[in-house]
């Protein structure tokens, strides 16, 4: 804080990429495994693994922005903060859907008859 200006912290930096790399990864298991698994068990759920593929796109280049943010350097908190209250709001979003949509075809996946 040389010049009075707070900035990011090298552990929040790296938990933050750790956290992105991740979802990255989640994303990536899911829409490479679970997605074509339920879709074959369930073809009514096209719509919705379709609608959580695209919001997995999406939540990805918010990952990105916020991975450009943070690791600019002399990155500011108070450019990061905008960036991680959108990428929340947007995983809190596609996390209810998806429960909504794919926590039924689970269980029932998951239940012995």
């Amino acid at each position: 804080m040389s010049d009075g200006k707070a900035t990011l912290g090298a552990q929040l930096r790296v938990n933050c990429l750790t956290f992105c790399q991740g979802l990255h990864n989640h994303h990536t298991g899911e829409d490479i495994a679970l997605f074509p698994f339920l879709a074959d068990r369930h073809p009514e759920l096209a719509p919705a693994l379709t609608r959580l593929h695209e919001e997995h796109e999406g939540i990805a280049a918010l990952v990105e922005d916020l991975r450009r943010v943070v690791t600019t350097e002399n990155a500011d908190p108070v450019a990061v903060l905008p960036e991680v209250e959108r990428l929340i709001a947007e995983l809190e979003a596609h996390l209810d859907y998806e429960e909504e949509q794919l926590i039924p075809a689970l269980d029932a996946v998951t239940t012995p008859a």
